[in-house]
C-alpha cells in the first residue's frame, strides 16, 4: 500500500504550475514567430535580431513578448504591411509610445 506524502502533493502541484507555464508558451509561439517574419521581411535583419526587437520592446514596456507579438501581427495585418523601412520604423516607435504609455497607467495606482 503506498501512501502520498507532504512532498508528492508539492512536487504535482509544482509540475502542474510548470505545464501551465509551457502551455501559455507555447500559445504565444506562433505570433511571435509571424512577428519576427514580418520584422525580418520588412527591416532586412535575422531572426535574432528580430526577436531582440520583440524582446526590448517587452523589456521596456513591461508587457509580455507574446502581447506584442500579437499587436504587432494584427496591427499589420489589419493595416496592411508597411510600404517601406521608414513607415515600418514609425510604427514601431509610435507601438513602444503605446506600451509605455499602457504601463504608466497600469502602474499609476
Amino acid at each position: 500500500m503506498s501512501t502520498v506524502t507532504d512532498s508528492d502533493e508539492t512536487e504535482t502541484d509544482r509540475l502542474r504550475l510548470e505545464v501551465a507555464h509551457l502551455r501559455e508558451k507555447l500559445a504565444g509561439q506562433p505570433a511571435i514567430e509571424q512577428a519576427k517574419g514580418m520584422l525580418m521581411q520588412t527591416f532586412g535583419i535575422s531572426a535574432d535580431d528580430a526577436f531582440d526587437i520583440l524582446r526590448v520592446l517587452s523589456q521596456n514596456s513591461n508587457v509580455r513578448l507574446r502581447w506584442i507579438a500579437h499587436c504587432i501581427v494584427e496591427s499589420w495585418t489589419r493595416r496592411g504591411p508597411r510600404a517601406d523601412f521608414d513607415a515600418a520604423s514609425e510604427f514601431l516607435v509610435d507601438l513602444r509610445e503605446r506600451l509605455r504609455a499602457l504601463h504608466a497607467t497600469m502602474c499609476a495606482d
